[in-house]
């Protein structure tokens, strides 16, 4: 019986530690994820992230840069769970680095791709969008690896992919990332989201689709009712299933005159 107790307790000692580990763990990715929108003069914002294990691989931050643009990031860990959560800290301490050093996108792109290459880790790759925003004018110079294409509806309901396939940065040392320009008018609305969204499941294992993610964000609206229609369209989708990938979302109106001024 003595034993038994011991054993007992070793298991039960082995399971606090590894509670205690996850809930660090789930405290550093909250800490490196944005807890609250930019204020920007001009513009909106709105965000969203669920994760399907106790710590994400998801990743989307705005920085703020020294010329005054502000970068809108989002990225994608390969894998679930620590290893991803770690990985994605990896890259966001790279990202935030490269981004003060010599905001470049081509530049930037070279160097995270460069330290995920050094891991050592075959599996260890993350795909990511990183778009460049000048306030003042709405220009968006971006870059695309292997992450899903962003999704700008102009003003007029018009829907435009913003990127240019490649594969996720960490996999080869080249780079096959081609920066690219457009703009964000008044009356526009940028949709940046993680595969988590049209690959989420229901029951019977049928995805929601990125047709119905573009059909959505297409109807338009401010950037908190973009964001509330997309995860309550999920979630009538999959009708209790769980999450089997990590979610994220962030949307970007840039505002009218009319309604800048109400």
């Amino acid at each position: 019986v003595g034993l038994l107790v011991f054993l007992l307790a070793l298991e039960l000692a082995d399971r606090l530690l590894v509670r205690d580990e996850l809930e660090v763990a789930r405290q550093l990715q909250r800490e490196l994820l944005p807890a609250q929108v930019p204020e920007l003069p001009g513009y909106r914002f709105a965000q969203a992230s669920r994760t399907a294990n106790e710590v994400g691989g998801d990743y989307h931050d705005y920085i703020p840069l020294p010329d005054g643009r502000l970068a809108l990031v989002i990225g994608d860990a390969s894998g679930h769970g620590m290893a991803a959560g770690l990985l994605m800290a990896i890259a966001s301490a790279v990202l935030q680095l490269a981004l003060e050093l010599e905001p470049t996108l081509d530049r930037v792109f070279a160097l995270v791709n460069r330290v995920l290459c050094r891991t050592g880790v075959r599996r260890a790759f993350m795909s990511l969008f990183v778009g460049l925003l000048d306030p003042g004018t709405g220009r968006l110079d971006y870059a695309c690896a292997g992450h899903p294409f962003p999704l700008l509806r102009r003003a007029d309901g018009r829907i435009e992919e913003l990127g240019r396939g490649g594969l996720p940065l960490g996999l080869r040392s080249s780079l096959s990332v081609v920066p690219a320009t457009t703009s964000l008018a008044p009356g526009d609305l940028l949709v940046l989201y993680s595969d988590g969204l049209p690959e989420a499941a229901n029951r019977r294992g049928e995805p929601l689709g990125f047709e119905k993610v573009q059909g959505w964000v297409a109807q338009g609206g401010a950037p908190g009712g973009v964001v509330a229609r997309l995860l309550g369209g999920l979630d009538a989708h999959a009708a209790g299933e769980p999450l089997r990938d990590d979610l994220s979302l962030l949307v970007v109106g840039r505002e009218t005159a009319t309604a800048a001024l109400a």
